[in-house]
């Protein structure tokens, strides 16, 4: 089993992103039931306590589940549009097989439902890679702005999902 930590950062800017772009669902995927529970108790917090007063971000908490698998979050998705998902993944050290701009392109007229899936810590699994049908380009400096510094490439995966929603759905 893999997994990385999850904090309560996550789940606010992954749901506040996921609503700025007006995503469907926003999944989170972890195999760790007290991760589960913890994610259950935030988003509890915020659709039907106190923080429900708070209509901006219940309405964004509101579009995020947690599941222990990637089949589950795919299952949902099939289950609730009645048709299985494209899975796009990307990472920072992804061969791409699709540009953001090609799959800009096709978003409009999609009739399969699109999965981005991020991975964190140390990125995707192979297996995860392998069984995607897109891979997206990893997010990194323009090597003519890089200059003579070696190339780091880490961002937060809260970062990675702004930016890649920004390049496939923001106003251009």
């Amino acid at each position: 089993m893999v997994a990385t930590a999850l904090t309560n950062v996550d789940i606010h800017d992954m749901a506040r992103s996921g609503r700025t772009f007006n995503l469907r669902g926003v999944y989170v995927v972890t195999p760790v039931v007290l991760q589960q529970r913890m994610v259950e108790e935030v988003l509890g917090h915020w659709t039907q306590g106190q923080g429900a007063q708070h209509e901006r971000r219940a309405e964004a908490m509101g579009r995020v589940s947690v599941v222990a698998s990637l089949e589950e979050a795919q299952a949902d998705i099939a289950r609730r549009t009645g048709c299985a998902p494209e899975v796009a993944v990307t990472g920072a050290r992804m061969e791409s097989t699709v540009g953001y701009d090609e799959l800009r392109a096709t978003l409009p007229n999609r009739i399969k439902p699109l999965l981005l899936v991020f991975g964190t810590g140390w990125g995707l699994t192979p297996q995860v890679v392998d069984k995607a049908d897109l891979r997206l380009p990893p997010i990194a400096c323009d090597p003519a702005f890089e200059g003579k510094e070696t190339r780091y490439n880490h961002l937060s995966v809260r970062a990675a999902i702004a930016i890649v929603l920004d390049r496939l759905l923001g106003n251009r």
